[in-house]
């Protein structure tokens, strides 16, 4: 326990030595977070409350299907820890240099493991927790619940919750470096990618939204009881479904129901978080040991790969257009933590995609004309949050992971114009082309016209958000952090993210009406309805060129300071 104390002090001391310098600019900075928080935290609240009054109220869905669209997010945000657990773990508990600094002391593995997978936890946790925190307030204030609520929702249904993804990702990081020893690292990482594509393919086949919702429908206007005998038997062993149907129960005042779920929701965190301590006694330093065997294996098999780039090729391009070019890739494919990071993303997108494409929305011409929009909005706003997920996590670090050594470019002769307009320009033609397939294939079965101006708005959004990442990330630049995922977990990151969520709701706010009396059957006059659409295209492109502009400039200007 000493040791593990120690490991903790030693922690606090580095954030604290890291985090204690104070001038005009971590002045600005920090006061500018706090104004960004506190001004999501009020929005997040007051959005939850009108939109839990819109969709119980005007909408009328019911509390029953309300949880159970919970639940569904609430799966999709289990993944997302899930995953981003697996990915972050390997960087934080494999590839610190922190990491073997501690093996070098008495300190035994699994204590060294605890504090390293807590420490990730809480780090990256941080921005989560604070949409948790605002969004549950706006809920437990619409549904006038007591102030036990609040307590018992954070630390006995969503932090075991989380912990319980958290764990379950570190376990399969164990497992994949553990077998990978036996039958290689590609046979690994492709069985475990067939696991997760059936598994998610299962849950979006037997959980599909528009079905639960013609189910239920059919009990009209009798639909705020429980209907859990439409739910599949599957569905009720998942913790997401645990953790709504609680929320069910306290929000209808039956208490005692929700002790179930609760119970379950904790035990299965402490499974499974103990069972990760357990492994990690037995087979942490072990796969510690393999993680370097597979990066020393790496550098020799890319050497080939790296001669397709060599700077000795001839090229088209400029010479010193050139160099930039090649040097983003092999920055980018240097760190395994990234081209993972991305295929993991990816193949969730594909999953997503393909999960749309096998739900029946010939379904929708049953729903009333409120529902339909609020259906096509949450579809087009996912695919925004998958964008800005591809930019916060891959844009926002691209200034700060030059490292200590920018000073070299920065001092060569070359326009610091052009080290942002190729720095820009890279990533933004991958996320646009990456945002575009997942934009249309996403509304095939919805009508042409909505297919044509959203591709038209997608242009525009995909610009906002990239610029947006490419600028704060440039103003919050930190090179001295080499990873990157720390680096988009990072203060900065986090400050970013708000004003992303802020840009969809001003998005919401912007494409509701126009869909509305688009999704209207009375209006019969489509040329009037299609003339707001593109009063909407409008709008969102003058945003998008202000943001790009302004987004520029500060990081234009922060390219210019000293390191």
């Amino acid at each position: 326990m000493k040791d593990f104390i120690h490991i903790v002090k030693y922690k606090l001391l580095i954030f604290f030595k890291n985090n204690s310098s104070f001038n005009t600019r971590s002045l600005i900075k920090n006061l500018s977070s706090f104004i960004v928080y506190s001004v999501f935290a009020v929005g997040a609240f007051l959005f939850t409350g009108n939109a839990l009054s819109f969709l119980l109220l005007k909408v009328k869905i019911g509390s029953f299907l309300l949880h159970r669209f919970i639940s569904i997010i609430l799966f999709i945000f289990f993944l997302a820890v899930n995953v981003g657990n697996i990915v972050v773990s390997y960087s934080t508990l494999y590839k610190a240099m922190e990491v073997s600094y501690l093996f070098t002391k008495p300190v035994s593995y699994l204590k060294i493991f605890a504090v390293k997978f807590l420490d990730n936890f809480f780090y990256s946790s941080t921005t989560l927790l604070l949409i948790i925190c605002s969004v549950l307030l706006g809920y437990g204030t619409y549904f006038k619940m007591n102030f036990w609520f609040y307590p018992v929702s954070i630390f006995l249904i969503i932090l075991p919750f989380m912990i319980t993804a958290a764990s379950i990702g570190v376990i399969f990081l164990m497992l994949i470096l553990r077998l990978s020893e036996k039958i290689g690292v590609k046979n690994v990482l492709a069985f475990f990618f067939i696991l997760y594509l059936v598994l998610l393919g299962l849950f979006f086949k037997i959980s599909n939204p528009v079905n639960i919702v013609s189910s239920v429908m059919h009990f009209y206007p009798d639909i705020n009881g429980y209907f859990g005998f439409l739910d599949n038997p599957i569905l009720k062993f998942l913790p997401n479904f645990w953790a709504a149907d609680a929320f069910y129960w306290m929000s209808s005042g039956k208490i005692i129901n929700s002790f179930p779920d609760i119970f379950l929701q904790i035990f299965t965190a402490a499974f499974f978080f103990t069972l990760a301590l357990y492994l990690s006694s037995k087979w942490y330093f072990q796969t510690w040991k393999n993680s370097l065997h597979f990066s020393f294996k790496k550098r020799n098999s890319t050497k080939l790969k790296r001669r397709l780039i060599s700077f000795s090729n001839k090229s088209s391009f400029s010479p010193q257009t050139e160099a930039l070019l090649k040097k983003e890739f092999l920055q980018f494919f240097r760190e395994p933590s990234q081209w993972i990071h991305l295929s993991v993303i990816l193949i969730l997108i594909i999953i997503f995609i393909f999960s749309l494409t096998s739900i029946d929305f010939k379904l929708l011409s049953t729903f009333n004309t409120a529902f339909k929009t609020i259906i096509y909005l949450v579809i087009f706003l996912f695919n925004v949050f998958l964008i800005s997920s591809l930019a916060l996590r891959f844009v926002f670090p691209i200034v700060s992971i030059e490292g200590e050594a920018f000073w070299k470019i920065k001092s060569s002769p070359i326009n610091p114009n052009k080290i942002i307009l190729i720095k820009f320009s890279i990533y933004f033609i991958i996320i646009f082309f990456i945002s575009q397939i997942l934009n249309i294939f996403s509304q095939l079965k919805f009508p042409s016209e909505l297919i044509s101006t959203s591709i038209i708005n997608t242009i525009f959004i995909c610009l906002t958000i990239v610029s947006l990442n490419f600028g704060m990330g440039s103003f919050f630049a930190n090179f001295k952090e080499k990873n990157p995922i720390r680096i988009a977990s990072s203060q900065g990151a986090t400050i970013t993210f708000l004003l992303t969520l802020i840009y969809l709701v001003f998005l919401v706010v912007v494409l509701f009406i126009p869909l509305f009396n688009f999704f209207n059957p009375k209006k019969t006059h489509l040329p009037a309805t299609l003339h707001y659409l593109e009063l909407t295209n409008l709008i969102i492109a003058f945003t998008s060129i202000l943001i790009t502009f302004i987004s520029f400039r500060l990081g234009k200007t922060s390219l210019k300071r000293d390191i």
